[in-house]
């Protein structure tokens, strides 16, 4: 049978986590007693009758779910995310090409300079769309905010891809904020009422299977479909449940949510330290000095180690 103490705790983890995580435990549930019932095994008839109920309540909330976070904006946020990666990629090689080349010294070290900062505030085209836009526009501020750095963009000849990306990193983080504030108005009672429907649901289909595999005349018949529910919990609760994504009404998800870059729904994400001395992002700080070791205690000699008659020496501390 699945364990009383699992499903109390998928009951209260499920439910503080956000809509995505909810929806798609509930489709895997499904999906499994799909999987497990057919023409050939069929369902109890009291069974098969709370089975319909769960899916009916489970493709309700999918449905609204998925009008809920698709939005318009979506495409325009990808267009100028793509635009931002395309820049972001070409101020990269020529800042590498330059910092390759001892031909022009000044150059080089001007590509060098532009390369550290890129480095230092970890530039990546895989991060999600906030992640991306913080880090960029860090980038971008420690540009403008200095003379000898925004020389060497110049310098370089990358003034173009330089402009290019900070337009795009403005649009994106424009349109995101834009998109979020959508979401944040939608209707989030409809969701809270359906996320009820379909745990109640749940829990029903969970206490009649259970009762139905206990009085079954093979003990083990329903083992293979017990058995991979609690698989399916236990790896929620290491994996998901332990902390793994946002606790917030909208979170990342791949069930019909809009699809943004490597990252969950609603891409948040700390936000990089601002170094010290941005004219300088390649310099670390100085490492502490570890302690150096006590000396350890030589131990005191015994009298006559080596008699035989002599008794064991026993510490007089």
């Amino acid at each position: 049978m699945l364990s009383n103490k699992n499903q109390a705790q998928v009951y209260g983890a499920i439910e503080r986590k956000g809509n995505s995580y909810h929806v798609n435990f509930y489709l895997r549930v499904s999906s499994r007693f799909a999987n497990f019932f057919t023409a050939q095994n069929p369902a109890p008839a009291r069974v098969a009758a709370q089975l319909a109920c769960f899916n009916t309540a489970i493709a309700a909330e999918d449905g609204f779910f998925k009008i809920s976070t698709k939005s318009d904006l979506t495409p325009l946020i990808q267009e100028w995310d793509t635009k931002r990666d395309n820049n972001t990629s070409s101020l990269r090689a020529m800042a590498q090409a330059f910092a390759l080349n001892p031909a022009d010294a000044q150059k080089q070290a001007d590509g060098q300079r532009v390369l550290d900062l890129m480095r230092h505030y970890a530039l990546s085209n895989d991060d999600n769309y906030e992640n991306q836009g913080s880090k960029t526009l860090q980038f971008c501020q420690a540009i403008d905010g200095s003379t000898t750095n925004t020389a060497a963009i110049t310098n370089i000849g990358a003034t173009a891809f330089y402009q290019g990306l900070k337009e795009a990193n403005e649009q994106c983080r424009a349109l995101i904020d834009q998109r979020n504030l959508e979401r944040s108005e939608a209707p989030q009672q409809t969701m809270v009422d359906l996320r009820a429907k379909t745990e109640a649901e749940y829990r029903d289909l969970i206490f009649i299977t259970n009762a139905y595999a206990m009085t079954n005349d093979d003990i083990h018949a329903w083992d293979p479909l017990l058995n991979v529910l609690n698989e399916d919990i236990n790896y929620y609760e290491k994996t998901v449940f332990a902390g793994n994504g946002s606790s917030s009404g909208n979170n990342g998800g791949n069930s019909g949510e809009d699809g943004d870059n490597g990252g969950s729904g609603d891409n948040s994400g700390d936000t990089p330290d601002t170094p010290d001395n941005p004219d300088n992002p390649g310099t670390p700080d100085n490492p502490e000095i570890p302690d150096t070791p006590e000396t350890p205690e030589t131990p005191d000699t015994p009298d006559n180690p080596g008699g035989g008659d002599n008794p064991p020496v026993t510490d007089q501390n």
